[in-house]
């Protein structure tokens, strides 16, 4: 397989660290932390992504926290301190710390005893060059110290700056320890891996792609919305698809070439953060019909699940461009009523104000149509008129209840839209043969 490399466009350029010199940031809780621990000579340390994402001046997320103590042990002088203390994973050495609103994770420094592609069996281990030696990437086995200063037991500064996305130790041996990784190493690569892929990385991928097919449907997911929820996502799944690990994480190809720039930006103008986002792209680059399965392998919640499902119900590739047309053409509004009123039904909790828009942006995609961004604010800032008729305004007219009522319903409501939304209650009521003045 040829080295896979990044686009000009899409390849994330590594800022020189002038971190370095500068001590990182220790917010307060994990000071605190320091602190308490400290006391009983147990020595602690952030680890990972913050330190990382610092390091090449991106917004600082999550803190992690790494302790060469056993967690229980920690976790008691933590509640002693007066810190809240979640047990959320002692069977990996990890606990959440909670005070005040804010939160991180403390994990205990550890040493693999087992591994099967899905989840370690974990010990702990108070050697801190093992604990290095287990992580996934060299820029995620950074450190920072009490004071603030950065170790790098594994040359991870000099891989950002370089912008190599480097597995550590032997490439293969970590994908085969946990197969997430490989999918984590897809997500990684646009915003840190400008210099592109080695030839052992992508060996590995291809390689052992189909360990994939045995994670989680949970982890998938977590992974797979971290990786769409933002730009440069294109690039990642064109490796996965390449790789064929989308065919062995999902089930089913997937098309990168549909998130197109242009659609990635409407998604990010439109939805911004929103965790619905990740959805619009998935139902973007996925093949027609293919929800359903989607759904069930990534074990998505029902509100995800039927919002996935209705972007693809009557979206084959065939048919987008004709939703394209009728959200775009003159009678816009009455197209985006009926795409509302098909889908966002109160058993489905679906997020209604989005779904037209969201089906825009997905139509477009899949026909390979330019999208309108005036129009496409404008059918996202549009409200609905409200529909004036009521069963119980049947229901005095004398009509009997049950499926008459609804059949009336439906007859004044398509009225209704057909005639721009201009019909009174009175008109609808003339419209059905009933007495307006009753």
């Amino acid at each position: 397989m040829a080295r896979f490399r990044l686009a000009d466009s899409m390849a994330a350029r590594i800022m020189t660290t002038d971190g370095a010199d500068r001590p990182f940031p220790i917010p307060p809780l994990a000071a605190r932390i320091f602190t308490i621990l400290a006391a009983s000579g147990i020595d602690a340390r952030i680890v990972g992504g913050a330190v990382r994402d610092w390091l090449v001046g991106r917004v600082i997320g999550d803190i992690d926290m790494a302790v060469a103590a056993p967690i229980d042990r920690v976790a008691g002088l933590l509640r002693n301190a007066g810190l809240r203390v979640i047990d959320t994973g002692l069977d990996h050495g990890t606990v959440t710390v909670v005070d005040d609103g804010r939160h991180l994770e403390v994990t205990q420094t550890r040493v693999d005893l087992e591994t099967d592609g899905r989840h370690a069996v974990v010990a702990f281990s108070d050697d801190w060059a093992v604990d290095a030696a287990r992580r996934d990437f060299t820029i995620n086995a950074l450190y920072v110290d009490e004071a603030g200063r950065i170790e790098d037991p594994l040359g991870g500064r000099a891989d950002l700056e370089a912008g190599i996305l480097r597995f550590v130790g032997t490439t293969t041996r970590r994908v085969e320890e946990d197969a997430l990784r490989m999918l984590r190493y897809c997500r990684f690569l646009p915003h840190f891996g400008a210099a592109g892929t080695d030839d052992d990385a992508l060996a590995a991928l291809a390689g052992k792609a189909g360990l994939a097919a045995n994670l989680s449907g949970e982890r998938i997911a977590n992974e797979l919305s971290r990786l769409l929820a933002g730009p440069a996502a294109a690039a990642a799944i064109t490796l996965m698809q390449e790789t064929g690990l989308a065919a062995a994480a999902l089930g089913g190809t997937l098309d990168s070439s549909r998130l197109t720039p242009e659609i990635d930006q409407a998604v990010a103008t439109v939805f911004g953060g929103d965790n619905l986002a990740w959805l619009v792209r998935l139902a973007v680059i996925m093949q027609p019909g293919m929800a359903d399965s989607l759904a069930t392998r990534l074990r998505l919640s029902r509100r995800d699940s039927q919002f996935l499902q209705a972007l693809d119900r009557d979206m084959a590739d065939a048919d987008a461009g004709d939703h394209v047309d009728a959200l775009t053409g003159a009678a816009w509004q009455q197209a985006a009523w009926w795409r509302r009123r098909a889908e966002a039904k109160p058993a489905t909790n679906l997020p209604a104000a989005n779904l037209p828009v969201a089906a825009l942006v997905v139509a477009s995609g899949r026909a390979g149509r330019p999208i309108d961004g005036p129009h496409l604010a404008r059918l996202a800032a549009w409200v609905p008129p409200v529909f004036p008729l009521t069963g119980a305004d049947l229901l005095s007219q004398g009509v009997d209840s049950g499926p008459a009522v609804g059949e009336l319903l439906r007859a004044a409501e398509q009225e209704w839209v057909a005639r721009d939304f201009a019909p009174t209650r009175p008109d609808l009521l003339t419209f059905l043969g009933l007495d307006p003045a009753t």
